[in-house]
């Protein structure tokens, strides 16, 4: 079974003005147009996955706010299939406690959090109380802690290796280091290698071949490449697309490492137990079941700016 751990929604009263310009600067002046996520074009792009993982992200900063009531509200709209994380800028002095009303009220089972697009560092005394209130709750954290097109935070402040701090004073949280940390992917590894409950995933990362290639070799050495997960960083891309851009780099891999890496780790990729390694509940419906047949625009497109 398929599952995407790393999509997005948002629709256009989420965006504000310097979100959709760094987008639209770093994609040669195009902004993005891929800012009304619907059910319909979302199941489409999920295609041929079963199973996802959802959020919105809340970062003044970079100028993108989406609301947690409206991430639940189109959870609802998939009618199963998908499971929501919320998101909390923990700049917000009511961060914590949003996380608990959106995770108790709302049924929201997750977090996600961009600290670099929200200009804070996760050993930050703001940040380190969201984790524990996530510790505490039980709910996996997704963290986009690497580089970022915007110009909001620190690139200091953006190294994966200080989630080492974190996993370690939180030891019982579920950690996921999206984008395998590019470009920090050594350190993303070594991460993963020292704390149990840290993973990643590779979302988007396909358009990097070389960052890609270097984080999965990284993963094979320091062996915690059953601890990478498949992800795609929907709207920019879709699992089709993935799946597409990632069977080549595989597959040069295999002519790299011989006999190490190649086309059967994709497949182990690909079939993770996502839900299983999370400890997140499985509704049994699946994104591709018959009545919810959507249609519309599948949602591959170009470049992330991750």
């Amino acid at each position: 079974m398929i599952i995407d751990c790393h999509t997005h929604y948002w629709e256009p009263k989420h965006l504000g003005e310097a979100w959709l310009a760094q987008v639209g600067r770093i994609k040669s002046g195009e902004v993005n147009e891929r800012v009304c996520v619907t059910p319909d074009v979302y199941r489409r792009a999920m295609r041929p996955a079963a199973r996802s993982i959802v959020f919105g992200m809340q970062a003044k900063a970079a100028g993108i706010m989406v609301d947690n009531d409206d991430l639940a509200d189109f959870v609802t709209r998939m009618g199963g299939g998908v499971i929501g994380f919320l998101s909390v800028d923990p700049t917000d002095p009511g961060a914590a406690d949003e996380v608990e009303r959106a995770s108790q009220d709302l049924g929201l089972r997750g977090v996600k959090l961009g600290l670099p697009y929200q200009a804070i560092s996760p050993v930050d005394e703001r940040a380190l109380r969201v984790f524990e209130r996530c510790e505490r709750l039980g709910l996996p954290v997704l963290v986009h802690q690497g580089a970022i097109f915007s110009s909001a935070g620190r690139m200091v402040e953006a190294n994966p290796i200080l989630l080492d701090d974190v996993a370690l004073k939180f030891p019982q949280m579920k950690l996921i280091i999206a984008h395998l940390g590019h470009p920090w992917v050594n350190e993303t590894a070594i991460v993963m290698r020292r704390n149990p409950n840290v993973f990643s995933d590779v979302a988007a990362l396909y358009r990097r071949p070389t960052m890609m290639m270097a984080g999965l070799s990284a993963a094979h050495e320091y062996n915690v490449l059953d601890k990478v997960l498949f992800g795609t960083d929907y709207p920019f891309t879709n699992v089709e697309g993935t799946i597409e851009g990632l069977t080549p780099i595989f597959e040069a891999m295999s002519r790299t490492f011989p006999g190490e890496l190649g086309p059967s780790h994709l497949e182990e990729l690909l079939h993770r137990p996502t839900l299983e390694l999370l400890e997140l509940p499985d509704d049994g419906v699946s994104l591709q079941r018959p009545d919810a047949a959507g249609v519309g625009a599948d949602g591959a497109g170009g470049d992330s700016p991750s």
